[in-house]
């Protein structure tokens, strides 16, 4: 019989979180484990061998109510993270550790998360260790990044593209880092992770419930395991009726909805197509590929004096 797994991942974070690729995105609706499996996934890799992971979190971008929300996932994080780093024979320690070795209350672990000094050891031996650090999504500082990458909410990051270019020669740099990055669809289609992330139009609809999710390549050709609110409800994970607090399946869940649109984009995993800006990068990219060889110059001046 093989033995117990120290940590029971959700089925379709299971399907992926060993996955060979050096760039892996997840799409995966709200409140689908997201940043606890990221946690777990740079543990692995820090007790793989000895490196830095990098978790970049939208949330030291977003304000305060976030960076207590996301402190709060990270305290039940490093306290997962104690208990399987002891389990494997390591011994875990972090800067949210009080003078006897326990966790700081939240409040005092976001604080170390919005000065950026949130950070967390894997010791391999007594004088060797893996580290991750809790960074800001910050373009100029991405470029001196060496590691695994994590980037948590990439739908939320105001400067991703850039961040994405100053990151990437990183997992293009060396055979050994990996970078992983998680987020739903993001709220405006001029979003650069709706560029990079979107499926191409003809699977747009077409996914099969899967409680291990769905794999794609995405229209800019980077792998996608996608987890929307059907997959996580065939893998066991409910959603709820606010009044009742009832169990829902997600067809009634979006029917008790007031805002349809944002159940798509948020549970469906929807990229929608609109959103503040008046056209989206995306459009305009591919208005000018399909018109670069074809336009045709008016002027309209000329026009009017004939008319008249």
């Amino acid at each position: 019989m093989d033995p117990e797994p120290l940590v029971k991942l959700r089925p379709y974070f299971q399907e992926s979180f060993r996955h060979p690729a050096g760039l892996l995105a997840w799409i995966v609706r709200r409140q689908g484990g997201k940043s606890y499996s990221l946690g777990i996934t740079g543990l692995d890799w820090m007790m793989e061998a000895i490196c830095t992971v990098i978790f970049a979190s939208a949330a030291l971008r977003l304000g305060t109510e976030n960076i207590l929300k996301e402190a709060e996932v990270w305290r039940k994080v490093t306290e997962e993270l104690r208990r399987l780093s002891a389990a494997g024979g390591f011994k875990l320690t972090s800067d949210a550790d009080d003078d006897n070795g326990e966790l700081l209350d939240v409040d005092a672990i976001a604080d170390l998360f919005e000065h950026q000094k949130l950070e967390t050891k894997i010791w391999h031996s007594n004088s060797t260790y893996s580290r991750s650090m809790v960074v800001a999504p910050n373009p100029n500082t991405a470029v001196g990044w060496t590691g695994h990458v994590v980037l948590d909410e990439v739908g939320r990051m105001p400067d991703f593209r850039d961040l994405f270019e100053a990151m990437e020669p990183i997992v293009s740099s060396s055979q050994n880092y990996r970078v992983r990055m998680a987020t739903t669809p993001p709220p405006d289609d001029a979003h650069y992770s709706y560029e990079l992330l979107a499926p191409p139009p003809e699977l747009e609809g077409q996914f099969k419930v899967n409680p291990r999710g769905n794999y794609y390549t995405s229209r800019a050709g980077i792998l996608v395991h996608r987890v929307d609110a059907w997959d996580a409800h065939a893998a066991g994970i409910p959603l709820y009726d606010l009044k009742t607090r009832q169990p829902l399946t997600p067809e009634e869940h979006r029917a008790n909805s007031v805002d349809k649109q944002a159940w798509d984009r948020n549970y469906g995993c929807a990229f929608i197509k609109g959103g503040t800006s008046a056209l989206s990068t995306t459009a305009i990219y591919h208005a000018q590929a399909a018109g670069m060889s074809e336009g045709t110059g008016i002027h309209i001046t000329d026009l009017l004096e004939a008319a008249v």
